[in-house]
């Protein structure tokens, strides 16, 4: 190979180990997760299965609930990512349910502790540090459904992204379904229980009933 061919091929070359590093680097942070063996068990039981076909229309008189659901799910992602932990076990009920990568955490206070270190909002950096790596989540779809005057259920997709990469290139780093149920208390609205899989770690299952797939194995 001629020198000049080789220099033409080097930014290539360069880009494609600096993507080799990257996925290396985000897939090792998440192998090292959080919770002891058999912590994600529950993601390997089907819920029950979404109702098809189901109506896009918001119900008469709940347009105001359905705002404060999904300001609901805006609080919660910037407290996670901020760190804001206090904020975000406060947006579950008293007794509401965390399913994640750690387990099941039950009611505010195993909240708060189960999600202490959790996010980049968390970690601390030296003190001439200038800027900072982050990881954020964000909704990707979300379909909410309400099941009683003061109860709704909801299921979708989110997406984490991060520029903690060898070139600070933003990425996608994982992404999942989840499922939430919310309960309405003097008026304001609670997550109940939420349900969070991760495609790229353990608390993944095969498909999901709830967001109305089927089984994709052969019969």
């Amino acid at each position: 190979m001629s020198a000049a061919s080789q220099i033409e091929k080097a930014p290539t070359m360069r880009a494609m180990i600096l993507g080799l590093l990257a996925s290396a680097a985000l897939w090792g942070s998440a192998s090292a997760q959080p919770g002891s063996a058999g912590a994600t068990d529950w993601a390997k039981i089907p819920q029950p299965a979404s109702p098809s076909p189901f109506s896009p229309v918001v119900p008469a008189g709940r347009t105001d609930d359905w705002v404060q659901i999904v300001n609901l799910m805006s609080t919660y992602f910037v407290a996670l990512d901020a760190g804001d932990i206090d904020t975000y076990a406060g947006v579950f009920a008293p007794d509401g349910k965390l399913y994640w990568a750690g387990g099941i955490e039950n009611g505010r206070a195993e909240i708060h502790q189960g999600l202490a270190g959790f996010g980049s909002g968390s970690k601390k950096l030296p003190k001439d540090a200038t800027e900072r790596r982050r990881m954020i989540h964000t909704l990707g779809t979300q379909r909410i459904d309400f099941t009683g005057p003061n109860t709704a259920h909801d299921v979708g997709m989110w997406l984490g992204f991060t520029d903690d990469t060898p070139d600070k290139s933003f990425q996608i780093a994982e992404f999942g379904p989840y499922e939430d149920h919310y309960v309405k208390v003097d008026g304001r609205w609670y997550f109940q229980d939420r349900r969070i899989y991760n495609e790229r770690i353990s608390n993944r299952a095969l498909f999901y009933p709830q967001l109305g797939e089927r089984d994709p194995r052969e019969k």
